[in-house]
């Protein structure tokens, strides 16, 4: 709680201190929607803190089943992304009358993603262990230890969800945060054509692909360890006629490890893959009414 007030205050500051350096700029930031805008930005800073501190645990321990090289190598994938996606992304909003407003929304960008580094690691993570999880399954059961590959499937089905959770709630919040300063710019009298709301929703549209590409890969490759896991415990007859506690017992595995795909479920992926995108629109259609 600390640090994620810690974060919320930082952000005020770097959106707030100078604000008033230049008139156009000390003008813009008298608004109303720019106000909106800078608690909205706060608020993603100190749930980015809030949720990623949550979820760095699970990361530890991913990582350190998972190997060092791999770690790293997740880790290093978010930051590169987010420098392509400045360089070559969509501008979501562009330039604003704010005095270096953008240094102030790389900083707080910056402190924002930086805590969902290990929720983003995390479901690359996931794969990678999933593939270890297949050589040994093996060795466990011949070793008697299979209750220990349904325990960790278990636990990675639990991390998937904590980690997408985290990344998308952070990425939301943002995009909202990005239609309150689209707000604040056409409040201000800039040009609704200099800052379209095609902007917005395609900028929405990458980061929901970035969801999409590191979430369902995880996902897939975890519900095929189940099945693999499923089919190596109770294997089909050789007469191919199973009985009913055969059936019974792939039930009650699944059951165990919820990886029938409920209609509660596929909506609660679907709607943490989608949240960005759902979100621009949102933004878009706020800013315009407003």
């Amino acid at each position: 709680m600390l640090a994620a007030l810690a974060c919320a205050g930082v952000t005020l500051l770097v959106l707030r201190l100078g604000s008033g350096h230049t008139a156009a700029s000390r003008r813009f930031a008298a608004l109303p929607q720019f106000g909106v805008w800078v608690w909205i930005y706060a608020g993603e800073a100190g749930a980015a803190a809030a949720l990623g501190i949550a979820s760095f645990p699970a990361f530890w321990i991913l990582a350190r089943t998972t190997g060092w090289r791999a770690s790293v190598r997740a880790v290093a994938i978010w930051p590169v992304l987010g420098v392509l996606l400045a360089l070559f992304g969509p501008r979501a909003v562009g330039t604003v009358p704010l005095w270096l407003d953008s240094v102030r929304v790389t900083a707080v960008n910056v402190i924002a993603w930086t805590f969902i580094t290990p929720a983003f690691a995390g479901l690359a993570l996931v794969p990678t262990r999933l593939t270890a999880l297949a050589r040994e399954t093996a060795p466990a059961m011949n070793g008697g230890d299979a209750g220990r590959l349904v325990a960790e499937l278990s636990w990675l089905r639990t991390a998937m969800l904590r980690f997408l959770i985290t990344f998308a709630a952070v990425i939301t919040a943002g995009l909202l945060a990005l239609g309150a300063l689209r707000s604040a710019a056409l409040a201000f009298g800039t040009p609704a054509a200099h800052v379209p709301p095609l902007r917005l929703l395609s900028y929405g549209g990458v980061l929901t692909a970035i969801t999409a590409l590191i979430f369902l890969p995880a996902y897939a490759a975890w519900q095929e360890r189940v099945s693999g896991l499923r089919d190596t415990l109770y294997p089909v007859p050789g007469d191919g006629r199973p009985p009913h506690d055969w059936y019974q017992a792939r039930d009650d595995l699944d059951t165990l490890l919820a990886a029938r795909p409920g209609a509660s479920r596929v909506l609660a992926g679907a709607f943490g893959v989608l949240a960005p995108l759902m979100a621009s629109f949102v933004s878009a259609l706020l800013s315009a009414s407003g």
